[in-house]
This record gives structure tokens, C-alpha cells and sequence, in this order.
């Protein structure tokens, strides 16, 4: 699965070999489960399991007024 993470607003592109929820995901990132977890552009839950060669975009979450 190729993932791509915008931490600090810098992209990275992630390659993980093996299938992992999201939750696990994030840990393995050194990231709170406070962020959007995206697969294929759908928005995923932190028990979703990420499919082999998906696309996924981490991205923190956003609040303001």
C-alpha cells in the first residue's frame, strides 16, 4: 500500500507491506488517532483495515472558527 502522510504540511509518500487498521497505522506514524484517514479519497474509521495497494492520505485534523 502506498500511503501519503502530510505531516507539518510536508507530504511523504509511505510504502507498508502489510495490511494494518488504521489505529495501527497511525502508531506505527507516531501520530494520535486526532487525524483524517483517507483510503481511495473515503474517510475511514480507526478500526478500518487498509486494503493492499491502496491509496491513503493522512491528514491532521482541523478545527477553527
Amino acid at each position: 500500500m502506498s500511503i501519503l502522510s502530510t505531516i507539518d504540511t510536508k507530504a511523504r509518500q509511505i510504502t507498508v507491506a502489510e495490511t494494518k487498521t488504521v489505529r495501527e497505522l497511525l502508531h506505527e506514524l507516531e501520530l494520535s488517532v486526532d487525524h483524517v484517514v483517507l483510503m481511495d479519497g473515503k474517510k475511514m474509521s480507526l478500526d478500518d483495515v487498509i486494503e493492499e495497494n491502496a491509496v491513503v492520505v493522512v491528514l491532521p485534523l482541523i478545527a477553527g472558527g
